[in-house]
């Protein structure tokens, strides 16, 4: 009888928060970014509209205090009012 590798587990799939260290099988380890697409598809998102004049000044701060208004400095942005926010509130 050959000898069959172990297949892939689906429990993880369902994990509302996925860690790479959670994803055990060989195929996946292996295929760094699709692991990686795995674990960033579990994470949380808030999709903002602004007003114009709010998001040009949002574009402005973000300039002012990253240098550009890169994807990733918007993001940086966002991130750390919503981390302010939330630790103002957890405070009172």
């Amino acid at each position: 009888m050959p000898d069959y590798r172990k297949a892939p587990k689906g429990e993880w799939l369902g994990y509302p928060v996925l860690r790479p260290e959670d994803i055990e099988h060989e195929s996946f380890a292996f295929t760094r970014f699709v692991a990686q697409s795995l674990v960033e598809n579990r994470k949380g998102r808030v999709y903002l509209l602004m007003d114009s004049d709010l998001y040009k000044r949002f574009l402005e701060a973000v300039r002012k205090s990253f240098g550009s208004i890169s994807t990733s400095n918007v993001e940086k942005a966002a991130l750390e009012a919503v981390s302010a926010w939330t630790e103002k509130v957890e405070s009172k």
